[in-house]
């Protein structure tokens, strides 16, 4: 391996640690919990706006069909009195209206379905946000026990502070038999 090589390996792996030093962990996990309520807000959003476009459709709907019923009353009115221009005028309006009630009802269908998908999607989604917020509360709760161990380690040997000499068991041995013969165990 030439000497370039292991310059270059050793440059990128110092170079790596830096970073990882530099970078606040705790604050990464709590900005993608932050990236991911912010998508689930956005998706909601989304969601509110395709209902309200799905509830004017259907509005839509209802009016183009009360237009019609009307339509064809004044239909049967203009065939009875044997009005011809005026029935082909009314005849027109109601394929018109039926068209555009079609052309309504497939557009209703196409919101049902895209809010059916999205509903699904951002359940999915606040499933994983919950298990990512339990995940990273677990996550910063041991980081957090790690960081006190850490800070105690100065202040407490941990080598004597769970070192435990057979002298200690000996008195402790002692002390429970005592108790157990109903002897005061401070004697």
């Amino acid at each position: 391996m030439g000497i370039m090589t292991r310059f270059t390996r050793l440059f990128k792996a110092d170079i790596h640690g830096v970073m990882d030093q530099i970078e606040n962990k705790e604050l990464i996990v709590k900005q993608c919990l932050r990236e991911m309520e912010e998508s689930l807000t956005q998706k909601q959003g989304r969601l509110n706006q395709l209902k309200a476009s799905l509830d004017q459709v259907r509005e839509e709907i209802r009016q183009l069909g009360r237009e019609n019923a009307k339509t064809e009353q004044d239909l049967e009115t203009a065939i009875a009195k044997e009005k011809d221009d005026i029935a082909r005028l009314l005849i027109k309006k109601c394929i018109k209206t039926g068209q555009y009630m079609e052309a309504s009802g497939r557009q209703a269908e196409a919101l049902e379905k895209q809010i059916g998908m999205l509903s699904e999607n951002i359940e999915a989604q606040k499933h994983q946000y919950a298990e990512m917020q339990l995940r990273s509360e677990s996550w910063l709760q041991r980081t957090e026990h790690r960081k006190w161990e850490e800070s105690t380690a100065g202040i407490i040997n941990q080598t004597a502070w769970n070192y435990i000499s057979d002298e200690e068991v000996e008195l402790e041995l002692i002390k429970r038999k005592d108790a157990r013969k109903g002897g005061d165990p401070n004697e």
